[in-house]
């Protein structure tokens, strides 16, 4: 018995050592079974981990979208304060610009922040509301940065009007980017597109109540706010809305205002003055004024020079020559003197309005162009009327297309018999940036006297001279070498000083041409506005940035002093001179001065354009004409089919010159001034065909007669 029991604690034994063996024969299965439990504890872990974390943004865009309506204004407030920073620094091109404008103007810097909080407060009313305050808040970011752009090109700065430029600005984008930013600019514009559309469909809903009443209460006294603040800031001497240089303007009131007030700012405002006592009043002395004595009527011949000044007069610029010996020349021999211009670096349509009206474009909105709102509509007395009702013939000219600045309207109801553009013009030469050179003008003004027997009025604006000013070597033709301290700008300035030597060049040939022509002339020279070279005050010691300068050719010995006037000034001295009848706006100019001047002119401006016409009953302000584009006739005198083609002959044709038969335009191949050819087809008998001066944006100038085939 005591045998069977060892026997059975030896087999006990052997069966727990078996089963010990068993147990680390099994071992590993089970550490993978515990780490496969363990990792899937962990997913699962990481999985509610993950849920928890969603839960808990999506619990906080849930608390964010429903917060209070106090909540949202703060925010909105907050944002505005931020984007106000932002537009300042890109307006500024400077982040320390914009912190030095917070911290030195903050009275005018958080009358900034309330307008851009208004316009975040309509955002309120969405069920988006983050949507909301994030596309408010990139329309006004978006801005700066357009302005931060427009700024590198120009001195001027980004304004409302500019939308009503977008065609002129296509048109010249090829001047001012490379293709590779064209494209650049273009995904940048579709990106921000799909990224507003993401987030209109990523971002939450306002799911209670939008208290709208509590909004719109909010709107109306943050509107309230932002118009005593206007008031206040006006009557005060922070702020102003008279804009005499908006550069300076966007500098001292902040972007936000500025911008919006070119939105809201156009036209004259009635006068506090105006109406048909006060106007019957004016009439009444202005009236008075008569001529007496002999009056002169030379030709008379105005070129407007772009961005044209004596480069002779900027500290720290050398040239190994003058430039400008011509219009040096004359400026030592005729009456001349600095011509106070509305603009700089860009405006060139202000200069001009001033000019052929007398009429002050500081008197309309911020930023806004009258050739591009009103003139472009309504007639206006000006030198074109005035001398064309003394007989004149009246001629316009320039070397850009017709449409820039809407000239070939506005130049309509001014009165003008011809209008000779780009379209119209041949053998043109251009400029490594796309602008026509000037030499091709003395051929078209010349073409302008001959066109009628008697005296004629011959106004023309040059655009060699035209920004952008390139960096680089072979951007033009190297007459004169220079150097510049500022190295940044010394290729710019090259290129620049080599322009407007050309143009000196211009102004020899046609001061040439006008003494061997035989006939009476006078001859005004003036620069629209400085170019945008980033020049100062202090490289200017004589002039400041707002004048360039004027002279007064002429070979019938005018006797005129020298001095130093303004744009809208010039009519007076030239009409006064000859001794011609003078207009509303001339004769304000010659018997006003100081308030009573600004009184008279901007009465006489608003009847003209916006008032009752109280100057003007029972008589004609603007002589009716049609006006007709181009001097020379362009006509079709045969066409013939050859082969598959057909070739058109005729008069005066050039590369704008376009086919069009039984009304279907054609592709045209110009092959020289009186050849046009069609290829691949062929005209059958009572076939119609004309030709037509088509633009560059495609608008149609004018057509020839139709030839029947």
């Amino acid at each position: 018995m005591g045998k069977k029991m060892k026997m059975k604690k030896k087999h006990k034994g052997e069966i727990e050592s078996a089963a010990t063996l068993d147990t680390v024969a099994l071992e590993p299965d089970a550490v993978v079974d515990e780490a496969e439990a363990t990792t899937n504890k962990m997913q699962t872990d990481d999985v509610k981990g993950s849920e928890t974390e969603k839960k808990s943004i999506g619990a906080r865009f849930k608390k964010l979208v429903g917060a209070s309506i106090h909540t949202w204004i703060f925010k909105c407030l907050i944002l505005a304060f931020v984007l106000e920073l932002v537009l300042e620094m890109l307006g500024r091109r400077s982040i320390f610009g914009g912190l030095s404008f917070l911290i030195g103007s903050p009275i005018v810097y958080i009358y900034n922040v309330s307008i851009i909080f208004f316009t975040l407060l309509f955002a309120l009313f969405l069920r988006k509301r983050i949507f909301g305050m994030i596309l408010i808040g990139a329309v006004w970011v978006i801005c700066g940065i357009i302005n931060f752009i427009v700024l590198g090109f120009r001195v001027t700065p980004f304004a409302a009007i500019d939308f009503l430029m977008l065609k002129d600005t296509f048109s010249m984008i090829n001047v001012y980017y490379t293709k590779v930013q064209q494209v650049i600019i273009v995904i940048a514009i579709i990106a921000v597109i799909a990224l507003m559309v993401f987030l209109f469909k990523k971002t939450p809903k306002f799911e209670g109540e939008r208290k709208v009443k509590g909004t719109m209460l909010a709107c109306i006294i943050s509107w309230c706010i932002v118009l005593w603040f206007t008031n206040y800031g006006v009557k005060h001497n922070f702020i102003s809305d008279d804009f005499a240089n908006l550069g300076t303007a966007y500098k001292d009131y902040g972007f936000a205002y500025c911008f919006t007030n070119s939105i809201i700012d156009n036209g004259i405002t009635k006068p506090d003055t105006y109406s048909e006592n006060h106007m019957k009043e004016i009439k009444s002395v202005l009236d008075k004024d008569e001529l007496t004595g002999s009056s002169k009527k030379p030709n008379i011949i105005m070129i407007q020079l772009e961005s044209f000044f004596d480069p002779n007069n900027v500290a720290g610029l050398t040239m190994s020559e003058n430039p400008l010996p011509t219009f040096t020349k004359l400026k030592e021999k005729y009456p001349s003197g600095y011509f106070t211009v509305p603009a700089l670096g860009a405006g060139t349509a202000n200069t001009e309005f001033e000019v052929l009206t007398g009429i002050r474009s500081s008197y309309f909105g911020a930023g806004e162009y009258p050739y591009k709102t009103t003139v472009n509509e309504t007639p206006v007395e000006g030198l074109c009327s005035l001398l064309k009702k003394q007989g004149y013939g009246t001629y316009a000219i320039h070397n850009n297309k017709s449409s820039f600045y809407d000239r070939k309207n506005v130049y309509n109801m001014m009165g003008f018999d011809a209008f000779i553009s780009l379209e119209y013009m041949y053998d043109l030469d251009y400029t490594s940036t796309g602008w026509a050179k000037d030499a091709t003008l003395v051929e078209d003004i010349m073409k302008c006297l001959k066109d009628t027997d008697g005296q004629d009025f011959v106004y023309t604006i040059s655009v060699q001279g035209h920004g952008r000013y390139p960096s680089g070597d072979d951007t033009c033709y190297d007459h004169i070498q220079v150097q510049y301290d500022n190295l940044a700008m010394e290729e710019p300035f090259h290129y620049y000083v080599n322009q407007i030597y050309e143009m000196d060049l211009m102004l020899a040939d046609l001061i040439k041409e006008l003494d061997n022509y035989g006939e009476d002339y006078v001859l005004v020279l003036y620069g629209d506005h400085l170019p945008s070279l980033e020049l100062t005050e202090e490289q200017l010691p004589d002039s400041t940035l707002f004048q360039t300068e004027y002279v007064i050719v002429n070979n019938i010995n005018l006797k005129l002093e020298d001095e130093n006037i303004n744009a809208s000034d010039i009519s007076l001295k030239l009409l006064g001179a000859l001794n011609l009848p003078l207009g509303y706006a001339q004769k304000a100019h010659k018997l006003y001065t100081g308030e009573e001047l600004d009184d008279a002119l901007v009465n006489i401006a608003y009847d003209m354009l916006y008032g009752d016409n109280y100057l003007f009953q029972n008589q004609i302000m603007v002589p009716e004409g049609d006006m007709r584009m181009g001097v020379d006739t362009i006509a079709v005198t045969d066409v013939k089919n050859e082969d598959d083609h057909i070739v058109v002959s005729g008069e005066n044709f050039n590369q704008y010159s376009v086919v069009y038969v039984n009304g279907h335009k054609k592709e045209t191949v110009y092959v020289d001034r009186e050849t046009l050819m069609v290829d691949e087809l062929t005209l059958y008998e009572g076939d119609e065909l004309n030709v037509r001066q088509i633009d560059k944006s495609h608008h149609e100038l004018s057509e020839t007669n139709l030839f029947v085939y």
